[in-house]
């Protein structure tokens, strides 16, 4: 079932991915050293892309994959969506308390090629090393999507998903090519608030997860 949560929580999970405290202050250097020095506006907004692309290949693996588990589990998927919720619940609970997760954020210089080959190549690092990052929020985008996946609700799930990351790293690659580092600075400063905001949205997806289950009719 397509709704308005289906489409926002994966977009802006991955808004919170890329302006993770652990992450986002590294993808200035990476921006540079892939598009040179030199950068200019268009060039930024066209690596921007091209890593976003990058992503998006990366994570519209997972979400044909997650289709692929959710119609192996069709005839338990309404308790795996009670189990997804409880366990996301966990996780919004565990971000609020500040309990440090184990991190295995990738070095993700992806490629020693620059140009747009390395952004695309980055892109795809990129994915992976942020999900090592930012687990709870990648891991919850997983339970999701299986728990709602129809024959392209993972697709879908995943694709929003990629988007989030990539349109603020898009926004950044402009920001580093107009020299606009203060702004980055400030940015970087409001990750760690930021972070602790995604454990509220980890919560209150939960709670919509059991909502649904509660409203679909399944529980006498």
């Amino acid at each position: 079932m397509v709704d308005i949560v289906s489409i926002m929580y994966p977009f802006t999970a991955g808004v919170f991915v890329l302006l993770s405290p652990c992450g986002y202050a590294l993808i200035p250097g990476y921006i540079s050293y892939h598009l040179g020095a030199e950068v200019n506006f268009i060039r930024a907004l066209q690596g921007g892309v091209i890593s976003t692309l990058g992503l998006i290949t990366v994570f519209a693996i997972l979400g044909i994959a997650s289709s692929l588990i959710s119609g192996l589990i069709r005839p338990y998927l309404t308790l795996f969506t009670v189990f997804s919720a409880v366990v996301v619940i966990i996780l919004g609970i565990l971000i609020l308390s500040g309990f440090n997760f184990p991190s295995t954020f990738l070095k993700i210089g992806g490629s020693s090629k620059r140009g747009m080959t390395g952004c695309f190549v980055f892109g795809i690092a990129y994915g992976f090393g942020a999900a090592g990052c930012t687990a709870p929020i990648f891991f919850s985008i997983i339970l999701f999507a299986v728990a709602n996946a129809g024959v392209f609700g993972g697709l879908l799930t995943f694709t929003l998903y990629a988007l989030g990351v990539g349109i603020p790293l898009i926004v950044t690659s402009i920001l580093v090519a107009t020299a606009k580092r203060s702004l980055i600075s400030k940015i970087s400063g409001f990750t760690p608030r930021l972070n602790k905001f995604s454990g509220v949205v980890l919560i209150l997806v939960g709670l919509y997860l059991i909502y649904t289950y509660i409203t679909s009719g399944l529980v006498t």
